[in-house]
Parts: C-alpha cells; sequence; structure tokens
C-alpha cells in the first residue's frame, strides 16, 4: 500500500505492522464504498476509478482484486483498499485479469449501469495508460473473454 502513494495513489495510512502477530493497524477511512453508491453517482466516479487503476498498472502494479468494494470516496478522494492480493507487474496479461475482474463485477453486481459504468472506466484507463497500451491491455481482456471459463453468458 505505500508503494502506491509514491504515484499519488491514495490509500490508509499504516500505523503499526506486528509481523509475529499477523497484525497490521491502519488508518480508518471515512467515506462511502463505491459498491454502495447511487447508480448516477457509481457511473460517474468510475472514469476516476480507470484512472487510478492506469496509474498503478503504468507503475508496475496489478491490485489483483479490482472490485467496487475495494474503493472508498472521502470527501473528493477515492482511497484504494485491500492489497492482499497485490503484486509488482508490468505484464500486459496481469494487468488485463485485473481489468477483467473489474468488468465482471461492474455486471454481475451492478448489471443496470454497466455499459455507462465501463465505458467511463476504460474513458479514464485510457488516459492514464495511452493508447498504445490501451489497446494492448483491452486486446488482452477479450482473449481472456474467450476462454471457455471466462466466456460470456447470454
Amino acid at each position: 500500500m505505500s508503494e502506491v502513494k509514491e504515484f499519488g495513489i491514495r490509500t490508509p495510512l499504516i500505523h503499526f505492522v506486528d509481523i509475529k502477530n499477523c497484525d497490521i493497524i491502519m488508518q480508518k477511512i471515512d467515506g462511502v464504498l463505491v459498491g454502495d453508491m447511487s447508480k448516477t453517482k457509481l457511473v460517474n466516479i468510475c472514469k476516476k476509478i480507470g484512472k487510478l487503476v492506469g496509474i498503478m498498472h503504468k507503475n508496475g502494479i496489478a491490485h489483483g482484486d479490482l472490485t467496487t468494494s475495494n474503493f472508498i470516496e472521502s470527501g473528493n478522494n477515492i482511497f484504494i483498499i485491500d492489497f492482499g492480493l497485490a503484486n509488482r507487474t508490468l505484464k500486459s496479461d496481469d494487468h488485463a485479469v485485473d481489468l477483467r475482474l473489474f468488468k465482471e463485477i461492474l455486471n454481475s453486481a451492478h448489471a443496470d449501469v454497466f455499459e455507462k459504468a465501463w465505458s467511463n472506466f476504460l474513458s479514464g484507463y485510457k488516459s492514464s495508460v495511452g493508447k498504445e497500451r490501451f489497446s494492448k491491455i483491452t486486446n488482452k481482456v477479450m482473449i481472456i473473454e474467450s476462454r471457455g471459463r471466462y466466456a460470456k453468458v447470454v
């Protein structure tokens, strides 16, 4: 979590780590989980989320668990939480898996606003990673979706 702060990503502050007892004491973020927002607000905030995810990816961090429950809006800021599955990687495949999961969550938990929310997310993401990287990663997302296990269910 501390590493992504270097790129301007907001995360809770870590106050104490007890390795022996596997405890982490961190800042409580007062705010609203993106997953609990109104439909309109969720659609609008997805562009900011896409931008933040793009910044992480551009700097070699894949979150590993991109869900709307791992983003908190506090004031005018968005905090990203739960980096338990995060890893350092510049592999487009790993970044595509992040995007695919977020897309799946939007489609299942927020199906009624999926198209607009996903479009906004992609717009923000593209603004962070650039056109060439965006094309490469979104093509990888399509390849992942074409695999039997991830095939779109109609």
